[in-house]
């Protein structure tokens, strides 16, 4: 990435002289690499990698601006609620304004301009650009693939910053570390820690998306909805609230939504291909049932939890 003697960079955070583009597999964890060190897995480990350096981005650019304005949730949150072995690819990061601490999309409207302006004064030759706006949804998708391309390297998929224009944080969000299969320390950083939404509205969120109309990806949010119940101490009660209260914001009554989430459940069951993709993305597919992963979420839309209160 050399140009008339200036190095460009093409990371928003991370420099790029510490990534192996050679071999990426080096740069996977001891403790992971059995796992992820395979030749068939260098797009996934570069795309985690391009996912990290938009988080990393994000939260520290602007004198850590949007650190606390911007709540994280989606595949890349659930992280930190599960076993990373047990969890699966993200490759988009998805955001809600912070309103519990007083932000709303006001605050973070300027998104797409301060990652410009940041790479800009990193000479970051990789672009933003929106790529959609329907009213309710702010995406920015990150070049990366086209820089890489010129490498030699490839990613999965193009990674995209998501923020939701019309959603608000209902319980004081958590912060914790981001979970990753890639060693840190050997490109010179630590942990990123990140606002999150808390755990009961995490899984309320993702029972309540599986049913919305349009979303393409609900064969995700029931992995992650399991993983979430398989793994945290839930406050049932309170994800049962958050869920009716995300109904209501909406416009659909909860028992109407159940109804719709679940008959998307059902259409999952017939569609091949939904289940194929998600056991690529999966970090272990081991005793996996994808028919059981849809009846256990359509159970818990009933929202009782055994041997729980």
């Amino acid at each position: 990435m050399v140009n008339n003697g200036n190095f460009f960079f093409f990371f928003f955070a991370f420099d790029d002289n510490r990534v192996n583009f050679d071999d990426p597999r080096s740069m996977v964890k001891d403790e992971y690499y059995h796992r992820f060190a395979r030749k068939e897995l260098t797009s996934f480990i570069l795309s985690e990698i391009c996912a990290l350096d938009m988080l990393y981005a994000v939260t520290t650019m602007n004198d850590g601006y949007y650190a606390d304005r911007l709540s994280l949730k989606g595949g890349l949150s659930v992280r930190s609620l599960v076993p990373l072995e047990t969890h699966r690819f993200s490759f988009d990061a998805d955001f809600d304004p912070n309103t519990h601490c007083g932000f709303t999309y006001r605050d973070v409207g300027r998104l797409k301009l301060d990652l410009e302006k940041h790479g800009s004064e990193r000479k970051c030759k990789t672009r933003v650009r929106k790529t959609k706006d329907d009213g309710r949804l702010y995406f920015i998708e990150i070049e990366y693939r086209k820089q890489l391309k010129d490498l030699g390297c490839s990613i999965i998929e193009p990674p995209k910053i998501e923020v939701c224009k019309t959603c608000r944080v209902h319980e004081k969000p958590i912060k914790t570390e981001i979970n990753t299969f890639i060693d840190l320390k050997m490109m010179g950083l630590k942990p990123l820690e990140i606002v999150h939404l808390n755990p009961e509205e995490q899984f309320a969120t993702k029972l309540y998306v599986i049913g919305s109309s349009g979303r393409q990806r609900n064969h995700y949010d029931a992995y992650d909805v399991l993983g979430i119940y398989n793994n945290v101490d839930l406050d049932i009660r309170k994800a049962k609230n958050i869920f009716n209260t995300l109904c209501q914001r909406h416009g659909s009554p909860p028992d109407k939504h159940i109804v719709e989430c679940r008959r998307q459940l059902d259409a999952m069951l017939k569609n091949n291909k939904k289940k194929i993709r998600l056991t690529e993305t999966m970090f272990e597919q081991e005793n996996f049932s994808f028919e059981e992963m849809i009846s256990q979420t359509k159970f818990f839309y009933d929202f009782e939890v055994k041997g729980r209160s």
